[in-house]
């Protein structure tokens, strides 16, 4: 399911847990796996709805990558989160895909789920497509201001 595209783990993507199950060029679909810690439990024992939508944000970001080859990135304009149950602390999955994708705007879906294929949640974002760093002036800028290392 993976292509040859590389694929980098930033800072909050490291922070997540993430790793890369695999790209299906065909469908447009990227698939991640992410540790849910205990430091992202909230009073119930359960993940944060926010940090939800983090892991789901990271997939989507993974999908805009992917399916620009490598030279865009997203900037995430609006996300729509919804919460279907709880996510428990520990390993889970989401999968991501490009809807449209134009030259200013691109929309994005997203779905999160239990090591036993529950879904939990799901979310939808709008989105602007950005250089990656390397692929334009504006782009080589990014990682900067945004305290990245290269």
């Amino acid at each position: 399911m993976m292509n040859d595209i590389g694929f980098e783990q930033w800072p909050s993507s490291k922070l997540l847990g993430s790793s890369l199950i695999g790209w299906d060029e065909e469908s447009g679909t990227v698939e991640m796996a992410f540790v849910a810690s205990p430091e992202f439990a909230n009073m119930r024992g359960c993940v944060q709805g926010g940090i939800v939508g983090a892991f789901l944000d990271e997939v989507m970001g993974a999908a805009m990558y992917f399916s620009s080859k490598g030279t865009q990135m997203q900037l995430t304009l609006d996300m729509n989160l919804s919460l279907m149950r709880p996510v428990e602390i520990g390993p889970i999955s989401a999968k991501a895909k490009v809807i449209k994708s134009g030259r200013r705007v691109v929309f994005i879906e997203s779905e999160l789920f239990a090591p036993d294929g529950r879904l939990c949640a799901r979310a939808t974002a709008t989105s602007i497509p950005t250089p990656m760093p390397g692929h334009g002036e504006e782009a080589d800028a990014l990682p900067a201001k945004a305290g990245v290392q290269t």
